[in-house]
């Protein structure tokens, strides 16, 4: 138990360190040596725990949406699946998809360097963009437009896939545009209240577009 709490604290470590130049860099400019140097390990223990620089960058991108795999839009819709016929049901759904994605991307137990690796990722054209968007980008977007379809059927897949951007883009490009933006809000972070009128706008013209009743 010893030697595997040791292993995965080194894991951890190099994770960390690959996350961080990561964000600062860019995937394409971290080395093995950086990552064992920022984390104080040698290169050695990065074959040995990922082989490769490689499955490593894997494992940064795997650690940074752990949250969204254990929690993807159709666990979150579970609860309301019996009753999803019910307009006002669907109200309320709205507005848990989008308060869930918020919290999650914002969380402030969250390391500062996830949703700028996460975010950056989606802009590459290499394999830690497909593990990206096979693993989590598609299957959301995919259930949020049959989610969409079983709200309003006479919708088709370009406005459905539209409604899906018009629920996630405000929240990603927060993220990815964070620096900016807080600068612009003279704001050191997102506060509570900016992140509770950012859910309102979101839902409510989500709710208005889709003739549904606002929940709130």
């Amino acid at each position: 138990m010893a030697n595997y709490s040791i292993g995965q604290q080194t894991r951890d470590l190099l994770i960390e360190a690959a996350g961080e130049l990561a964000a600062e860099q860019g995937f394409s400019n971290v080395s093995i040596r950086a990552v064992a140097e920022r984390a104080g390990q040698n290169t050695g223990g990065i074959h040995y725990h990922f082989k490769s620089k490689e499955k490593l960058f894997e494992a940064v991108i795997r650690a940074v949406t752990e949250v969204h795999r254990k929690l993807p839009y159709s666990k979150i819709l579970e609860p309301f699946e019996e009753h999803l016929d019910r307009p006002e049901v669907q109200s309320r759904a709205i507005r848990t998809l989008v308060k869930t994605e918020i919290s999650q991307t914002f969380d402030p137990e969250m390391p500062w360097w996830h949703s700028r690796v996460l975010y950056q990722v989606v802009h590459a054209r290499d394999r830690l963009m497909e593990l990206l968007f096979d693993e989590i980008v598609v299957p959301n977007f995919e259930c949020l437009k049959e989610f969409f379809k079983r709200i309003k059927p006479a919708l088709d897949d370009d406005q459905a896939f539209l409604h899906t951007m018009f629920i996630t883009s405000p929240v990603f490009s927060h993220a990815e545009n964070a620096h900016s933006i807080l600068r612009f809000t003279e704001k050191e972070q997102y506060d509570q209240k900016y992140l509770e009128q950012m859910e309102d706008m979101i839902v409510l013209q989500t709710q208005m577009l889709l003739g549904l009743p606002p929940d709130k």
